[in-house]
């Protein structure tokens, strides 16, 4: 289980669908002030830690990126920092020595990927196909017609009014840019019902049988 931190104020820039808050194997925690991103990761040994410079709470981030590096316990740990981009608030970072910094505003792709990295997530190629999906006990059994949202070589994201369980088994079809025909079944680990689309509903699902080849495909096509 990976473990990332994110200061509140940061929410909007990884909104629900963001690739790694669907996976079941990325936990999230998020933090209000400087303080509390101490606390939790003191208890929680995170992975990444994603703050502002400008986080509240009584202790500068100065002082936080100072215990955290100076303490064996918790240094063991990614950091990016966001900042305003003025020459006071670079000087700041410099001080902090944070693994990356990005300046206001931020561009989301680049952070997306930045986290990728620390994180070691394979990316996920956007694009919209046709997806069939038949789920156990549902439409009598009988595929129906869904959209991928993205995918990786580990699991894809799905978007649906269809109002589905989570831990439900999936078999699924579909077919890659390239014309490679994917199948097999998957479980569907995480649900997310959009605040700007209350009719409709993203799905992630972990594949849980796939050919070994097909996977191979799939990662030609992420990284293509």
């Amino acid at each position: 289980m990976r473990k990332i931190l994110i200061a509140e104020g940061l929410a909007s820039l990884f909104p629900e669908r963001n690739a790694f808050r669907i996976r079941s194997d990325i936990q999230v925690f998020t933090a209000a002030t400087n303080d509390d991103v101490l606390s939790i990761h003191r208890a929680e040994k995170t992975d990444l830690i994603i703050t502002q410079l400008e986080q509240p709470g009584q202790m500068s981030t100065e002082d936080l990126f100072y215990h955290i590096r100076n303490s064996s316990d918790l240094r063991d740990v990614s950091t990016i920092l966001i900042c305003r981009d003025t020459l006071a608030h670079r000087e700041r970072c410099k001080r902090c020595c944070a693994n990356a910094v990005f300046t206001m505003p931020v561009d989301a792709t680049l952070l997306e990927l930045k986290v990728q990295q620390f994180l070691n997530v394979a990316p996920r190629k956007s694009y919209r196909a046709v997806l069939a999906v038949a789920i156990e006990g549902r439409f009598q059994n009988k595929p129906q017609p869904f959209w991928t949202e993205n995918i990786s070589t580990s699991g894809m994201l799905i978007r649906t009014r269809e109002p589905l369980s989570k831990g439900a088994g999936t078999f699924f079809s579909f077919f890659l840019p390239n014309g490679t025909h994917v199948s097999g079944y998957g479980e569907i680990m995480r649900v997310v019902q959009p605040e700007r689309e209350p009719d409709s509903f993203l799905y992630g699902i972990k594949f849980t049988d796939i050919e070994p080849g097909t996977k191979t495909e799939i990662e030609a096509v992420v990284n293509g």
